[in-house]
């Protein structure tokens, strides 16, 4: 009797157990959903954005060069000072071995007294015409290399504006071919770029750029300028198109010399499926989604057009109304169990704004 109870007592045992292991198993295999956000494929419109980089400049800008390698003597106006048209920038040293200015104007005295006395003596019937003639074209030619000698000492500026830049100092000697200043009418700015074949094909004079600079203030200070001449054939080395930019200054703030960037569309696409871009990404450079398919993530392979920091435009692949996910991706594969946390609003109409997509 005790024998039959231990084995009944064993059998039982034995099915607690098994009983127990079989519902840790079923446990073990019960798969999780992953939460995951996603958004629909909707028609949009596109603004594909290009932001090119170049260098300031007044809209009419000058540079001063020495035409003689003298000693600079005195700097009449301050960097940053206005400065008339005809007005002495930088002054050279007169009196040194290559300039003409103390001889020339010696000629130039005596050639007046010698016109003058021949003027009277002329009036008086003393003299002939011909002399009379002779002594004011000698005044004449010693006048104009007078001017002369006096411009290579006196160096001026060509237009009235702002002196940006001075590259000299007094007691210095004035290089030969190099800029020794720049003055510039910074009321208006200029900033020269230079795009590929396809930003040369759509863009297009009137066409509204936005110009950010940095500044103390602030990092990226931001203006509008105006696209007012464009290039119709490409440098041959570069195969680059030259545009320029014009850009309002009233306040002075922009000087030239200023690094600045340029943010112009490049293409306009209208009524394009498209989904957030955060949905796409790349396996052995093709590209993929995760579609919903009832409960499960779906990988599906898309083409891929034009696209901006925000939105991606699908060519196929995907249609307007299919579901992807967009946040989570990166923890789901193909047939993952997901669940929603939140259904994303229309990424399309989140992004109406384009976002540059790469720098020139």
């Amino acid at each position: 009797m005790r024998k039959l109870m231990a084995f009944f007592l064993i059998i039982g045992s034995a099915a607690v157990l098994i009983s127990c292991g079989g519902n840790d198993t079923e446990v073990a295999h019960k798969e999780k959903a992953v939460p995951v956000t996603i958004a629909e494929v909707e028609s949009n419109d596109i603004s594909v954005k290009m932001t090119y980089s170049g260098t300031l400049e007044g809209e009419q800008q000058a540079q001063i060069f020495a035409s003689i390698p003298e000693a600079v003597v005195e700097l009449p106006v301050k960097e940053g000072s206005e400065v008339k048209a005809g007005a002495p920038v930088i002054l050279l040293d007169k009196n040194g071995m290559a300039s003409h200015y103390n001889q020339s104007r010696a000629v130039v005295l005596q050639a007046r007294d010698n016109f003058d006395k021949m003027a009277k003596l002329y009036q008086q019937g003393a003299v002939s015409e011909q002399a009379y003639i002779g002594a004011r074209t000698g005044l004449e030619v010693a006048e104009a290399n007078f001017a002369s000698a006096r411009q290579q000492v006196e160096l001026t500026s060509p237009i009235s504006g702002i002196l940006t830049d001075i590259s000299v100092n007094i007691g210095e000697y004035a290089p030969m071919g190099i800029p020794l200043a720049t003055v510039a009418r910074t009321d208006f700015m200029r900033l020269t770029l230079f795009v590929d074949s396809r930003g040369a094909a759509i863009i297009k004079n009137g066409d509204k750029a936005i110009i950010t600079v940095d500044s103390k203030e602030k990092l990226f200070e931001e203006y509008t300028g105006k696209v007012i001449e464009t290039a119709r054939s490409a440098d041959p080395q570069t195969r680059l198109f030259r545009i320029e930019v014009k850009i309002p200054n009233p306040k002075g703030e922009l000087i030239p010399g200023m690094f600045a960037r340029a943010e112009l569309t490049v293409l306009e696409l209208k009524n394009v499926p498209a989904v957030p871009r955060e949905a796409v990404f790349s396996v052995e450079g093709v590209h993929k989604l995760f579609m919903l398919s009832g409960d499960r993530a779906v990988e599906r392979t898309v083409t891929i057009g034009e696209s901006t920091k925000e939105l991606a435009q699908v060519i196929s692949g995907a249609s307007p109304g299919d579901t992807v996910v967009v946040v989570g991706r990166n923890l789901i594969e193909d047939g993952t169990l997901v669940k929603i946390s939140n259904l994303l609003d229309s990424s399309v109409e989140n992004s109406k704004r384009a976002i540059p997509e790469s720098e020139g």
